[in-house]
């Protein structure tokens, strides 16, 4: 991966923590990060009926704004922690519907430059302890100061 921050040890998953929970909308879906290890990410979002378009199917607006939230802050997770991160666009593939208790997202920096960079993130519905891919996808990201 091309990261001019390789070498800088400032990571600290609770500055990449405080900026994804200060988002009133990752509160609005209830997300929840579970993990952050450097250029990685680790979140869920629980089933609840309001998030359905049927009332048993997470609507793909919500499995894509996972994916979005995992793999922009797997980006910023390999930033200086006065740095953010913006979305600057992503493109989501859908697999398979979203019927189950949650939604569980792993997220992967794959480039990281001087302003911009680059993430994957596959999101997956858990069902009776199963998980099965429900969406994947790029998140391109744009750095800036905090």
């Amino acid at each position: 991966m091309d990261n001019p921050h390789s070498g800088d040890d400032s990571f600290e998953s609770a500055n990449v923590r405080r900026f994804l929970e200060s988002m009133p909308i990752f509160h609005l879906y209830g997300a929840r990060v579970l993990s952050f290890e450097k250029g990685k990410s680790e979140l869920e979002i629980p089933w609840r009926e309001d998030l359905t378009f049927d009332g048993k199917t997470i609507q793909a607006g919500v499995s894509a704004s996972l994916m979005d939230f995992a793999g922009g802050s797997a980006v910023a997770t390999m930033l200086p922690g006065d740095q953010g991160i913006m979305t600057t666009g992503f493109e989501v593939h859908n697999t398979a519907p979203a019927i189950g208790d949650r939604l569980v997202a792993y997220g992967e920096a794959i480039h990281v430059g001087k302003r911009t960079g680059v993430g994957r993130a596959d999101v997956y519905i858990e069902r009776n302890g199963e998980r099965i891919l429900c969406a994947t996808g790029l998140v391109s990201t744009q750095s800036f100061q905090l």
